[in-house]
């Protein structure tokens, strides 16, 4: 059995060079990934033709790449949902560190309830 649970913020790692990412933890269904994009820094454009790419923000403010030049602001506590092949990226226009955790996913994981 491996970990369940993770404290993600400790897997931030920044860099002066460009923007971090950190992989937490890889399953055969999913992977969790956190980024760290200081000021300046950019995720380039980019899509997964196979699955669900879903940010978390944890800190901080990001312009986040829709495609076809569009923008919008992702900040703390909201998440962002890019569907396969769907185009995402983005750039921290601001003055603080931005922290999020990106969670790649299978496009179907299905659903059945559980006892406890």
């Amino acid at each position: 059995m491996y970990e369940r649970i993770f404290d993600l913020q400790v897997h931030a790692r920044f860099s002066d060079q460009c923007a971090q990412v950190t992989e937490v933890v890889v399953t055969d269904n999913s992977s969790v990934a956190v980024w760290a994009v200081q000021p300046g820094q950019k995720v380039e454009a980019h899509l997964h033709p196979s699955g669900q790419d879903t940010w978390v923000m944890l800190k901080g403010t990001l312009t986040y790449y829709l495609g076809n030049g569009q923008r919008q602001t992702l900040s703390m506590g909201q998440c962002a949902v890019a569907d396969r092949s769907q185009i995402h990226g983005a750039a921290n226009e601001g003055t603080e560190d931005a922290v999020f955790v990106s969670i790649y996913s299978a496009p179907q994981i299905g659903y059945v309830k559980a006892l406890l």
